[in-house]
């Protein structure tokens, strides 16, 4: 990267935390002042607490395979900002980042914009100028207010509830599940596996603005229970067409879909875990919506997707473990993956308004003997290393504060001597550590 786009991107970064407003009317003047980009193609829009990233990567490769121009939208960056932005699986390209920063920052409508704002503006721009034909969208926080919230998409898709930025968007499941809810529009399908309150919350948006419901499943986690010793599970119901009719879903490790065919396990990226029958329902919704997608891009498609940084094997050390994981629910997921193994330690780094109680709590499930090597992240919102390591000891581990992720890192290994180590609660902490240890996303996904 330029030394010219990393001061245009230090400028953007000062902005993230200007305003505490949100709202849409930001984003909705500085896309007119662009003329309006974000019409120029059709999406797939994608909020959840956990598990967006990976079904928009699914979708938007099977798109790609399948012959069409895809845009891809996701957040946060792992190592390079251009990594939110790509075309064709490719980056936006450098020069032309820093020529529309200077242009955002010309017009009146770009001043005091959010970081977040001036990034989904670059994004549909760039779209826009691609020629993009479907992009995918992620959204950045929530949903009803997020400044993605702009575009009228093909699908809506919401993943998955859990409790994250309760701040912002409510302290129960039910009010999570409203603010995401908040970007299905009149008419258009909505794919969810959200099920028990918050499904219904998700369900009775559906039905006020007339969008066809599209479950998938098996099942979802939907809390944490205090009085068990593992996740709870919700199963939302089969996989329906918007006419009622069925669409076969996974059975065990087979996943099948409406074009009759069926996925061999080898062929399904073990991370995709209960994304992947949300994923083909998006699929499956795009073919009903008239964009083809013939079988054989699907079965390319799952077996060609990568998401970097979720449930990884380091590159440069076949030991570390990383999985960007930040609140509760990621963290169950994270639990069910490593179930039968045991990591002799875990570096953890969490930002200061996350559940770092909960969080420990569901590691120290099946982790109790791990010690835990607390660092912090180069985020201004890091939590203090000394205070992870306190909460740490409180939830029974063994812990140490360590100055960084690299020092953690090292430290971890050094004391794990052949046994595994896990890196997470952060994906800006895996960022920090393909940095040292290689694996950070390429160019070309």
């Amino acid at each position: 990267m330029s030394l010219r786009l990393q001061h245009a991107l230090e400028t953007l970064y000062g902005l993230e935390r200007r305003r505490d407003k949100h709202d849409l009317e930001g984003v909705t003047a500085l896309l007119s002042a662009l003329g309006d980009p974000h019409r120029a193609f059709r999406s797939v829009h994608v909020a959840g607490t956990n598990g967006k990233g990976t079904v928009c990567a699914f979708v938007e490769r099977v798109l790609r395979e399948a012959g069409w121009r895809t845009g891809l939208f996701t957040s946060p960056h792992l190592v390079d900002f251009r990594e939110r932005i790509r075309v064709n699986g490719r980056w936006a390209d450098e020069d032309w980042l820093e020529r529309m920063i200077d242009r955002i920052a010309s017009l009146p409508e770009g001043r005091d914009r959010t970081f977040f704002e001036a990034c989904t503006a670059l994004a549909f721009a760039y779209f826009a100028e691609q020629g993009v034909e479907i992009a995918v969208v992620e959204v950045g926080l929530g949903g009803r207010l997020d400044c993605t919230n702009v575009i009228t998409p093909e699908v809506s898709v919401i993943t998955s509830i859990g409790f994250d930025h309760t701040e912002i968007l409510g302290d129960t499941l039910e009010a999570i599940a409203g603010e995401k809810a908040g970007i299905i529009k009149p008419g258009v399908p909505v794919v969810t596996g959200v099920g028990g309150p918050a499904g219904r919350v998700i369900e009775e948006r559906a039905r006020v603005l007339g969008s066809p419901m599209l479950p998938a499943g098996p099942a979802i986690m939907t809390e944490v229970r205090r009085d068990c010793d593992g996740p709870t599970f919700s199963a939302p119901g089969p996989l329906t067409r918007s006419d009622g009719s069925p669409i076969p879903g996974l059975v065990g490790h087979w996943l099948t879909g409406p074009w009759g065919e069926r996925l061999e396990p080898s062929e399904v990226p073990s991370f995709l875990g209960v994304n992947q029958n949300l994923a083909l329902g998006v699929l499956a919704a795009l073919v009903e919506r008239g964009i083809t997608i013939p079988w054989t891009a699907v079965r390319r498609g799952f077996a060609e997707t990568r998401w970097p940084g979720r449930f990884e094997r380091s590159p440069g050390d076949p030991r570390l473990f990383w999985d960007g994981a930040h609140n509760v629910s990621g963290m169950m997921q994270l639990h069910r993956r490593w179930r039968g193994a045991r990591p002799a330690a875990i570096v953890l780094a969490v930002s200061s308004d996350k559940d770092l109680a909960g969080m420990l709590e569901v590691l120290h499930w099946d982790f109790a003997t791990a010690r835990i090597f607390a660092a912090r992240t180069r985020s201004e919102r890091s939590l203090a290393p000394a205070e992870v390591a306190t909460q740490s000891r409180s939830a029974g581990f063994e812990a140490v504060a360590c100055h960084d992720v690299a020092s953690a890192l090292r430290a971890a290994l050094s004391f794990s001597a052949e046994a595994p180590v896990l890196l997470t609660g952060s994906l800006f902490a895996v960022g920090e550590a393909m940095e040292v240890f290689g694996g950070a996303p390429g160019e070309m996904l």
